[in-house]
């Protein structure tokens, strides 16, 4: 994923799991109340659809979509565009590549439990978290629709 910051090229990189499960929720907002199925999605987004079942699966164990059967079912959000962040997806679809192992897992090389960088991890995973949890769906959505305007 590239952005454009102070006219330099930005790469951040981020799961397939993360981003097909965006994408599959910002097509559900587009429809908002309506079910749309996971083959609809797939179709519009160029998706494959086991894989996209299985994160719909996931993100509705994690309560962000709820499934709707029946002839007209499929997938509806189940909160508010605004409610779901894009670190509630990366959770809901297990993408820890963001998550420092330092903190999670302290390696073997960090002899005295703690290295001196620990508070250092520890404070930029904070932000990480912060910063992830403040772009929700309707922000995203707002930012794609500028990006294609032109406008920034």
């Amino acid at each position: 994923m590239y952005s454009e910051n102070n006219n330099k090229k930005v790469k951040m990189q981020i799961s397939t799991r993360t981003e097909y499960a965006l994408r599959a929720l910002l097509e559900m907002a587009k429809v908002s109340s309506e079910p749309i199925s996971a083959r609809e999605i797939c179709e519009r987004q160029h998706l494959p659809k086991k894989y996209i079942e299985r994160l719909l699966g996931n993100m509705r164990s994690a309560g962000l979509v709820d499934s709707l059967s029946g002839a007209h079912g499929g997938y509806v959000l189940a909160k508010k565009p605004e409610a779901i962040t894009l670190l509630n997806v990366m959770q809901a679809v297990e993408d820890h590549s963001w998550e420092m192992s330092c903190i999670s897992n302290p390696p073997e090389h960090c002899n005295r439990g703690e290295c001196n960088l620990h508070v250092v991890w520890g404070d930029v995973y904070q932000n990480m978290k912060s910063i992830l949890d403040g772009y929700s769906l309707d922000r995203i959505e707002d930012m794609m629709e500028l990006n294609e305007s032109g406008e920034r």
